[in-house]
């Protein structure tokens, strides 16, 4: 019968039937892997939570999911994804050996999800489950054998009740130093007046606490001194010294309290064990041991070797490193007080950071001096000095500086690291590449390279880095030499000097010294008739020395959890800026010379949004250059290799790497060079989510938007023909806005954790070259001619 029912189907558009029916024919629902489920007698088939009650679509989603973690093994019916050549649908999920259903599960689980919602807050939570069995038959041979499956689907509805939130929130430590240190940072306390309570929160206060506790000394304070105590109402209703008034009082309060159930929470100590707990410890004496094997060799007759700095004292087996790299790198030292995150920053320097070790530990005892004082044994186990390294790359070069066209090539890289060079844990690394291109005429290009780079384990103690959790020292020093045939030869050279600062959650790069010097050798005939179709290019093919001056600023901040309304927010933001050439523009050899002067500077601001299994992200970018000097016209704008550039797969992905631009301008599109400018505005957006698991990896998607453009500075000043032609590459406050150009698209990620490959295809909504058309969005748009970018990781 279909009476009552009523099924529409009119008002679909084609293309949404048929991706319906495309659906449909690759995909399919749950079925049990035929001889691997329970013969006659009811099995898991299917486990569902539905959440009622006066929520948020989001926070009911979230909380079926933190539920459904919840139930017993038992009532869990794990699928996996599958593939079959025929018949369709070729993609299918099937459940393998499904567990026999027990209603003892279902009471276990009910538990379960009892306890995890009274943690998280929720005031008398109620769940009722119901069981459907659903008989299927299936016919073994010709002798029409039966056996029978029953598929078990288990439904829970869940009405979590009232939410309990903080009112008052109180520190009642006993120990007037401990209460006055909880005051002074009460505005760090994970505990707020309307907040939702969970248990986790109060632990995470707790843990919050101790830890400040044991940065001010107090090595002994631990979890079995301090606790959380919450609401006593009820239990003093029961108190038989209560008169009538209070009675009726804590009654009306406990009716208030149903109605907006809200909770007190006090944190609290308890009388110390041993008066040690509450004292104030200070570091006595370190003892340092550099060379410690993994597995000690008995038979080795070893004379250690002690060397002293005051309280401070180097055991060393083998003279393997200079005492002094120690020293300088130690961040706790005798006298200072006992602090648990210098504890870790020691850990973290001599265990990641520095290495020349590959484990570090470090431990405490009491001193005999005094019960107050501390003695510290660092324990370090040195990793392999040398690493000779060689591998082979393949490489789709989409950034070829010339054409559009994309080159295929091969290249090889052998490389030397050394983690321990002149005994003092300076990290060394050098390479060697060479490579070739393939092109029209075969071998296109050929590279060469040397890189050679040096990190040493301090920097600088400028004041605002003093609390840094690590500092180096890095020199660079790189040396490349480019043939591209017809085109030109090029031999590049560049040294840098620089220091970086990282904290917990920032990072800070300044190189005070950086000099780039590019020689172009040979120019070809290819390369000459494109001067003759874009004179400017002349400018990016040149000799030229860059003595510069860089600062990089990295940083990134989260808030909220995945499993929130609004998910686990993420801020990254990054700033770079960079000029070369202001103090030694003052000599006129160098000002008329190759030195390039100019100022340059960027930002990028990113902010992601994750849930469980999708993502949202956002991008903006602003950059900036000015190039100054004693030329004038086209002499005004930056080299290629300082310069901006838009389009490609991290970019602008409905046009070719550096195939957007300049502006509304259509002048560089007559050469199919590649487009720089000296400002460049970008905006981009992507929706991410998950498709399934396949073979191990993770297929992903997404939808995405970008929009933006690059401009030169201003017009270059010459021919008035050509001025004309370069109308709207300039960039002007009047129009810029006018100038964005836009695409859309959708793509395929796969995801291996480690890297991600990533197919996109994009197709512009909006030209900016028809600034002057009504029909500029969307016009002469094709679903055959979009724009296909291949990528490696995600592009923002």
């Amino acid at each position: 019968m279909l009476s009552g029912r009523q099924v529409t189907v009119s008002f679909f558009k084609p293309a949404i039937v048929l991706t319906m029916a495309m659906t449909a024919f690759f995909f399919s629902c749950v079925a049990p892997k035929k001889g691997q489920h329970p013969k006659n007698k009811p099995f898991v088939f299917k486990t569902l939570i539905k959440v009622e009650g006066n929520l948020q679509a989001s926070e009911k989603q979230d909380l079926a999911l933190r539920l459904a973690n919840q139930l017993d093994d038992s009532l869990r019916s794990r699928t996996v994804t599958a593939f079959r050549i025929w018949p369709p649908p070729f993609i299918y999920k099937k459940l393998p050996y499904p567990p026999v259903f027990d209603t003892a599960n279902v009471t276990r689980s009910n538990n379960f999800m009892i306890a995890l919602l009274n943690s998280v807050g929720y005031y008398n939570p109620s769940i009722k489950d119901a069981i459907k069995i659903d008989t299927v038959v299936h016919k073994k041979g010709n002798r029409e054998k039966k056996y029978f499956e029953y598929r078990t689907t288990v439904t829970f509805k869940v009405n979590p009740g009232k939410s309990l939130k903080l009112d008052s929130i109180a520190y009642d430590l006993k120990s007037p130093a401990l209460q006055k240190l909880a005051l002074e940072n009460r505005k760090n306390s994970f505990l707020k007046k309307g907040r939702p309570f969970s248990k986790q929160l109060v632990s995470s206060e707790l843990e919050r606490l101790i830890t400040l506790f044991r940065n001010n000394g107090y090595y002994k304070f631990s979890i079995k001194d301090i606790y959380a105590e919450r609401d006593t109402v009820l239990s003093a209703l029961i108190d038989p010294t209560l008169d009538p008034f209070q009675q009726a009082q804590l009654l009306e309060d406990l009716r208030k309290k149903r109605e907006n159930p809200t909770i007190n929470v006090a944190i609290k100590q308890r009388p110390p064990q041993d008066s040690i707990e509450l004292k104030k410890y200070y570091i006595d004496s370190i003892t340092v041991y550099p060379d410690l094997p993994l597995i000690e060799d008995t038979t080795a007759n070893i004379k250690p070797d002690t060397s002293t700095r005051g309280e401070i004292s180097v055991i060393s087996r083998t003279n393997k490193f200079r005492e002094q790299a120690i020293y300088r790198n130690l961040p706790i030292h005798p006298g200072n007080l006992y602090s648990l995150d210098n504890y870790y920053k020691t850990l973290n320097i001599f265990g990641n950071q520095m290495g020349a070790w590959q484990r570090a530990v470090l431990d405490f005892s009491g001193s005999p001096k005094s019960d107050s004082l501390l003695n510290a044994a660092l324990r370090l186990y040195p990793a392999k000095k040398q690493t000779l390294g060689a591998a082979l790359e393949a490489s789709y070069n989409t950034n070829d500086i010339l054409t559009a066209t994309n080159l295929f090539g091969l290249g090889g890289n052998i490389s030397l690291r050394n983690r321990n060079a002149f005994r003092s844990s300076i990290q060394t690394n050098t390479s060697l590449h060479a490579g070739v291109e393939f092109g029209a005429d075969f071998i296109q290009t050929t590279q060469s390279s040397f890189s050679h780079s040096v990190s040493l384990p301090q920097s600088p103690s400028f004041w605002w880095f003093k609390n840094a959790d690590s500092r180096r020292t890095i020199l660079n020093l790189n040396a490349s030499y480019t043939d591209r045939k017809s085109f030109f030869s090029l031999s590049s050279i560049e040294s840098s000097l620089g220091w970086e600062w990282v904290t917990q959650n920032r990072s800070y790069i300044l190189r005070p010294i950086n000099i780039e010097y590019n020689y172009l050798v040979q120019i070809g005939d290819s390369l000459e008739h494109l001067f003759q179709a874009v004179p400017s290019l002349r400018l990016a093919f040149k000799t030229g020395l860059v003595v510069s001056r860089q600062f990089i600023y990295n940083s990134s901040n989260a808030y909220g959890r995945i499993s929130d309304r609004w998910g686990l927010n993420t801020d990254f933001l990054r700033m770079t800026a960079e000029e070369s050439g202001t103090l030694l523009g003052f000599f006129k050899g160098f000002n008329n010379g190759p030195l390039l002067r100019f100022i340059k500077g960027d930002i990028e601001y990113r902010h992601h949004v994750d849930f469980k299994k999708t993502q949202w992200a956002v991008r903006g970018y602003i950059g900036y250059g000015l190039e100054y000097g004693n030329g004038k016209g086209t002499l005004q704008t930056l080299p290629f290799y300082k310069a901006f550039f838009a389009g490609g797969p991290n970019s602008m992905r409905g046009w070719q790497v550096r195939q957007l631009g300049l502006g509304s301008s259509y002048y560089y599109d007559t050469s199919g060079v590649d487009k720089f400018g000296d400002v460049k505005i970008e905006a981009n957006a992507e929706y991410r989510f998950n498709i399934a698991t396949i073979f191990g990896f993770k297929l992903k998607s997404a939808l995405y938007i970008d929009a933006g453009n690059i401009w030169n500075r201003n017009i270059p000043d010459t021919t008035q023909s050509v001025i004309q032609r370069l109308k709207g590459s300039d960039f002007a406050f009047n129009r810029f806005y006018k100038e964005f150009a836009v695409d859309i698209g959708t793509g395929l990620r796969m995801d291996f954790d480690y890297f991600v490959i990533r197919f996109d295809w994009a197709y512009i909504i909006r030209d900016p070259r028809r600034i002057d058309y009504p029909n500029r969005w969307f016009y002469n748009m094709q679903l055959k001619e979009g724009q296909f970018q291949l990528g490696i990781g995600y592009p923002f």
